[in-house]
């Protein structure tokens, strides 16, 4: 097993293997002395213990499953013995066994759930990016293989060639060839580092119901506030007055970048805090990547639409990056393409609405792309995924250096469709229900899902940026995290504290 598996493996079951072992100590303790309660203790364990791998449902119940099948053995041979000295002994020897056992059925369970590609989707334009230790290998495997496979290269476009993004190439899978018995032949290969695929992902957003807010206490003069149930949970007026007595404090621009299906430019509430990065991007047919531009910077007090953190005149633009079509599908490979050229672009923010269920010991890339980003200066912001599961199980959010977004309601409870963000290192909550926001063609509407949470944060973190463009991914979590509101067990952002930390650290700086 290779050594990112490794630390896969401390990282993720560490806690889980410490539960199980307990949980086969208590199920010997039982039997040992035919206490009923010490068993029940053994199953209720074992469950706390399944609950801490709840990560990607096959490859969780594997495990589970078998070291229940160990700890069962384990347990019924020691059934018969009878004196305490045996008892002590035997259990240590069933100790060692599952420490040795346990982590070797783990490994080889992970190998097989990874080493499948067939059961993912995968980009028919290309399905599987293979990564080469360096450009020699590369090019030398290309020479060996051009007839054997339909190569595509290079995979990814970045400026800087320091980093080992250049090193990857696609391999287009043929009609009669199959994907896994293809990627076992060229991960053989001596020159090839490794192979995974090229996902596809897809935009699926759940139903919303309209919100019934219509307050008209908000002193912002955007007509459309009273329907943005944020506005008055978030106290975006005290927001917006606190930023006008901060003032201006730089001249440069801080840009938030949306990786969508396109944003359109002319927007009536958006033109004037747009900048372009092409004109290919300036459109949005999906009307995804609109509504989340709205979400992260609608030009505020401009008596037109609705109102985001971005006050008029402030040099705080959003741009577009489009990786996704009109239909709301993209490709690992174009969202990281987008990445890179986010950051090469020296964006500050880089926001990605998107994802899908997947497997992070098999996505490098997307590891690399965001360290990448991360830095050339660039804070990631990602949606947790709407399939009411784990998020650790959905890339990229993740992927390692990314600030994850779950989604609240108009209740301040977690939706119902949201993924959970309790497990990754930044993750955080923000409204994702309900969410009045731009629409293509000077629109307006509501939607729902993670995807509109996300910009909500990176709206913020855009700001954070201007008033200390140095801030790091981890000093700006570190920043969210500690002024948050605790409630109902979520870490939710808190606009107000965290731009006043913010702005107290540049002081002190």
């Amino acid at each position: 097993m290779q050594l990112d598996n490794l630390f896969f493996l401390t990282t993720e079951f560490n806690l889980y293997s410490l539960l199980m072992w307990i949980s086969l100590i208590a199920m010997m303790l039982g039997i040992f002395r035919r206490k009923s309660f010490a068993i029940l203790w053994a199953i209720i364990v074992a469950s706390v213990a399944f609950y801490k791998i709840k990560y990607d449902l096959s490859c969780s119940m594997s495990i589970f499953g078998m070291d229940l099948m160990l700890i069962s053995c384990l347990a019924y041979f020691g059934h018969k013995i009878k004196k305490l000295a045996p008892q002590i002994a035997y259990t240590c020897f069933a100790s060692l066994c599952f420490i040795f056992i346990h982590p070797t059925l783990t490994k080889s369970l992970i190998t097989y759930h990874n080493h499948s590609v067939t059961n993912i989707q995968l980009d028919s334009n290309g399905e599987l990016l293979v990564k080469f230790q360096n450009q020699a290998d590369l090019k030398l495997w290309m020479i060996e293989n051009a007839s054997q496979y339909d190569i595509i290269y290079p995979a990814f476009t970045p400026i800087d060639k320091s980093y080992s993004l250049d090193e990857y190439l696609i391999v287009n899978i043929q009609d009669n060839q199959n994907a896994d018995a293809l990627t076992d032949q060229i991960e053989g290969h001596n020159l090839v580092t490794y192979v995974e695929g090229n996902e596809l992902l897809e935009l699926k957003l759940p139903n919303h119901s309209p919100s019934t807010l219509n307050d008209s206490s908000l002193s912002l003069n955007d007509p459309h506030t009273n329907k943005q149930w944020m506005a008055k949970e978030f106290d975006l007026d005290k927001f917006h007055k606190n930023l006008q007595k901060a003032g201006t404090q730089k001249k440069t621009t801080t840009t938030i970048a949306i990786l969508d299906t396109g944003i359109d430019s002319r927007h009536e509430d958006l033109i004037d805090n747009y900048t372009s990065t092409s004109q290919a991007y300036d459109s949005d047919d999906r009307g995804h990547g609109t509504h989340c531009a709205g979400i992260a910077a609608a030009v505020s007090g401009n008596k037109i639409g609705i109102a985001s953190w971005i006050p008029q005149g402030l040099p705080i633009k959003v741009t577009s990056i489009k990786v996704m079509g009109r239909l709301g599908v993209g490709s690992q490979r174009t969202i990281i393409n987008g990445i890179l050229k986010a950051a090469d672009s020296g964006y500050d923010v880089i926001s990605m609405s998107l994802g899908g269920k997947s497997n992070p010991t098999r996505e490098r890339a997307y590891r690399e792309a965001v360290k990448y980003a991360n830095e050339k200066g660039a804070i990631v912001v990602v949606a947790a995924g709407n399939s009411s599961m784990d998020a650790r199980g959905y890339s990229p959010a993740n992927t390692e250096g990314v600030i994850v977004v779950s989604a609240l309601d108009s209740d301040m409870q977690l939706a119902e469709f949201s993924n959970t963000v309790d497990g990754l290192p930044y993750g955080i909550a923000a409204p994702g229900k309900d969410i009045y926001s731009t629409l293509p063609n000077s629109l307006y509407g509501p939607q729902s899902g993670t995807s509109m949470a996300a910009p909500f944060v990176s709206g913020i973190i855009g700001l954070m940026k201007y008033y200390n463009p140095q801030l790091t991914t981890k000093e700006t979590y570190n920043i969210l995290k500690k002024s948050a509101f605790k409630k109902n067990g979520q870490v939710i952002i808190n606009p107000i504290s965290a731009l006043s930390a913010t702005m107290s650290l540049e002081a002190s700086e």
